[in-house]
């Protein structure tokens, strides 16, 4: 079995202008307490626990910040900017491991995942690349699946002809592809959750068909090489949990909830 490693994007500290600021206070939204442990630790054990995923860089605090996980191989300090995390994320990964053709995304702020779930993921990545060698995997969660697990989560969704999707919080891309088109790279990110304005950016008659609803996967995957010489693959996920984050107090509680539940089982 091959392994990949993995970036965990921790950076960000809620404003006071922020529906979660209420409850850190000025300190990082990873380190939200759920069920008794730091939202980061939750994430942090699913990934160690998963059997391939190798190394983990921590992006979002320093060296003496400490979380428990055997393959932690960095941290690396928050650079204030989404897109300036990914990249000091992606470098730090090439200085330990400049062999590395694909990596592992991943939000701190889903601290529902499980090692299985994990697993499953890089399982079904390999699948497809013996088809398809794209420069990024981004996954999405059916809505059905969605509102079936998590009822309440109140997700926004992409509405394509093969139906409604939320973008999930873990993707696995190429390494170099974080220092290309460092600009659009920035719109997209501010515009990530607004599928129309990012739509816009691929000419007039792609963001009508999303608009109308009468634009299908194979369609996107087939324009965004064509206007950004990136190949990309949209890949529907199992699992709800991957896209279950937490950026509302109402969703800080639905995971709260989960957690409780799964540690009263054990």
């Amino acid at each position: 079995m091959m392994t990949i490693d993995c970036v965990v994007f921790a950076g960000g500290v809620p404003q006071t202008e922020d529906p979660l600021y209420a409850y850190t206070q000025g300190k990082p939204k990873a380190l939200l307490d759920i069920a008794g442990k730091p939202m980061l630790q939750w994430v942090l054990d699913a990934l160690t626990q998963a059997s391939n995923i190798g190394r983990i860089i921590i992006v979002g605090f320093e060296a003496n910040d400490s979380f428990a996980s055997p393959k932690i191989a960095a941290y690396v300090p928050d650079q204030k900017a989404l897109l300036a995390n990914i990249i000091a994320g992606v470098d730090r990964l090439a200085d330990i491991a400049p062999e590395a053709l694909y990596l592992l995304a991943c939000t701190a702020d889903i601290p529902t995942i499980t090692p299985e779930i994990v697993e499953g993921l890089v399982t079904h990545w390999e699948s497809l690349r013996a088809d398809t060698d794209a420069d990024l995997y981004y996954h999405i969660v059916p809505r059905a699946l969605m509102e079936a697990r998590f009822p309440s989560s109140n997700r926004s969704y992409v509405h394509l002809v093969e139906g409604d999707f939320a973008g999930a919080d873990i993707h696995i891309f190429a390494p170099h592809i974080a220092h290309t088109h460092q600009e659009l790279w920035n719109a997209l990110l501010s515009d990530r959750k607004n599928a129309l304005k990012q739509a816009a950016r691929l000419g007039g008659d792609f963001f009508l068909k999303l608009f109308m609803r009468r634009l299908s996967i194979a369609e996107m995957e087939r324009r965004v090489p064509e206007r950004w010489g990136l190949k990309v693959k949209a890949v529907p996920v199992e699992h709800a949990e991957v896209g279950m984050d937490v950026d509302k107090p109402f969703q800080l509680d639905i995971c709260k909830q989960e957690l409780a539940r799964r540690k009263g089982q054990r």
